[in-house]
């Protein structure tokens, strides 16, 4: 499977979607393409992903924790704006109470943007990803964002429990909607077993536009629908695959 896409027209929150540790909850009139690689092609095949889209701008959000709100240097032009806020919990690291957030975006996949996203490739619920119109309002995207702090504050301080567990996974589920919602495709890489790559969202109204910008170069891409796309994702699944961010 590596180098190919997966085109599913629908999320299906109660079948598949049970499978997925990321994810819990109905994401509604949600559509998704797997894009898979090997490990050490990940890089490029984000690169790729965003290529395919003439005209956007790959959006950034990612979160550390700190000891003290720090306002942005004027080295981070690049950044929209950054918000540190008091963590809700401290059971772990109570010397760490805030969450410094910042938010970003890029025009091409040139080395500045490759830098800043080597953390999202490492699976740490710190950091997300989406692909938006190069006009969208950074605004609508840090709103959608921002759900990902609970998700990013509750992963350190709160033991690995079934209850936090599902929470963690509706905040991904809320995230990805609202982000949708905002005009982003939200991206969620993958875990690496057995293959690397990412998932990326869409309306589904938006399906077909989607799959015929992602089916270019010398890119597979699974064309067929419902039954065979689904036992190809399942497949992934029982081999250990998984959308990662937990």
């Amino acid at each position: 499977m590596a180098g190919g896409v997966i085109g599913q027209r629908s999320w299906d929150a109660f079948g598949l979607g049970d499978r997925s540790s990321a994810i819990e909850g109905s994401l509604g009139n949600v559509s998704a393409f797997w894009m898979l690689c090997d490990p050490d092609g990940e890089m490029d095949c984000l690169g790729e992903t965003l290529a395919s889209f003439t005209g956007h701008r790959l959006f950034a959000w990612s979160s550390r924790l700190s000891a003290e709100a720090v306002a942005p240097s004027e080295a981070d032009a690049h950044v929209y704006f950054r918000r540190s806020i008091k963590r809700a919990g401290l059971k772990k690291f109570p010397q760490m109470s805030f969450v410094e957030s910042s938010y970003s975006s890029y025009l091409d996949f040139g080395s500045e943007a490759q830098e800043a996203l080597k953390p999202f490739l490492s699976r740490n619920s710190g950091y997300a990803l989406g692909i938006g119109s190069s006009d969208a309002d950074p605004e609508r995207w840090t709103g959608a964002a921002q759900l990902m702090e609970d998700h990013f504050s509750l992963a350190y301080d709160f033991e690995n429990t079934v209850e936090l567990e599902a929470v963690r996974r509706k905040s991904v589920a809320l995230y990805v909607s609202a982000a949708i919602v905002m005009g982003f495709m939200p991206i969620i890489p993958l875990n690496r077993h057995p293959l690397s790559g990412h998932v990326i969202f869409c309306p589904a109204e938006s399906y077909d536009r989607v799959a015929g910008e992602l089916a270019v170069g010398d890119r597979h891409f699974s064309t067929t629908e419902a039954e065979s796309s689904e036992r190809e994702i399942v497949g992934f699944f029982t081999e250990g695959g998984d959308l990662a961010y937990l």
